[in-house]
């Protein structure tokens, strides 16, 4: 028997039947920035002001913007782009670095970056980059982070454990961080009720801001602030349909998490990172300007019809818009 937890690992991530090893891009969900680069340029010009301001505050210190979980460097690339062609200043002497586990898709992101003459240093984890000042971004990260799954049974909160034929059993807690998610949640879950713990996010906070020596650390993705206690159980995503069953057909669907924004602030705060804003993805793409892309009215041209509906997409409440979250988190210089 394997924890939940170990299972989604091995699910997502197993170098040869992972389901991120074997993705189709676009086939089960979309990214932001696969749906309309104008997310990407959106991303770039608030980065750009936050390079700045760390560039003020710490004159003569080289910066670097680093894209954690950066994939084939889709995003990466958007950023690159708009950084050259509007935001020169920003961009002078700036390094690149692209974190992400995956070596195939590293190697293709870095290819992607050199085009834009920028300095690029690519790595495989956050723990292998040098200590940086700048900012750090990622998008749709934490919640592709394993999860500890928690769950209700005869009255006690259990975890959730997965045997060799993908089955799920009931098991004694398996670390003792989790002793204190699981009393949260005895009076609140109902019975057969599930909640996702995510220990990775809080490490990846921490180290994360490990590495940052001033700067900026922004986080976008989908969830919210959860009270005490709420339930937050995983999900299984199939060619853009959510499916019940989490453990059978292991590397043939997206397994996620909402991401419990509350804890990636208090974690933060707790690794020297302050409170710099929490905005829905809708009102954080609005106040960067974001709408100067919906050019005239569409008529009767389907491809900007299309163009714009994709960019709603990222707007609209039901669509991206509210389900997802931008955290700006800052670390000032010691």
């Amino acid at each position: 028997m394997r924890t939940f937890r170990d299972f989604m690992e091995s699910a997502l991530y197993d170098p040869e039947r992972g389901f991120y090893s074997t993705r189709a891009q676009s086939a089960d969900f979309y990214t932001a920035p696969e749906l309309h680069p104008a997310f990407g340029a959106v991303l770039a010009d608030r980065l750009a002001a936050l390079l700045r301001r760390e560039a003020a505050a710490a004159p003569g210190a080289g910066l670097t913007l680093v894209e954690a979980g950066c994939g084939d460097g889709t995003l990466a690339a958007q950023v690159a782009r708009r950084l050259r062609e509007r935001h020169a200043d920003a961009a002078a002497g700036l390094r690149f670095a692209l974190v992400e586990r995956s070596r195939r898709d590293l190697t293709t992101a870095a290819r992607r970056l050199t085009a834009f003459g920028l300095r690029v240093e690519a790595a495989t984890s956050l723990d292998s980059l040098p200590r940086f000042r700048g900012a750090l971004y990622s998008n749709e990260l934490i919640d592709a982070l394993p999860v500890h799954l928690l769950e209700k049974r005869a009255g006690e909160v259990r975890e959730v454990y997965v045997d060799a034929e993908n089955r799920t059993a009931a098991g004694p807690l398996s670390r003792p961080e989790l002793e204190d998610a699981a009393a949260a949640l005895r009076d609140t879950l109902e019975e057969g009720e599930r909640h996702a713990v995510s220990l990775e996010a809080r490490a990846w906070i921490a180290g994360a801001a490990a590495r940052l020596e001033s700067g900026f650390l922004v986080t976008v993705d989908y969830g919210k602030r959860f009270p005490s206690g709420a339930p937050n159980p995983p999900r299984a995503y199939r060619r853009h349909a959510q499916e019940t069953d989490l453990t059978s057909r292991p590397g043939e669907r997206d397994l996620t998490a909402s991401v419990d924004f509350e804890v990636l602030i208090a974690a933060g705060a707790a690794a020297g990172l302050a409170l710099e804003s929490y905005q829905s993805l809708s009102r954080w793409l609005l106040d960067g300007g974001i709408q100067t892309w919906l050019g005239p009215d569409a008529g009767d041209d389907l491809a900007l019809y299309k163009d714009r509906a994709q960019i709603k997409t990222l707007l609209h409440p039901e669509g991206m818009g509210e389900a997802f979250k931008v955290l700006v988190q800052r670390k000032a210089a010691a």
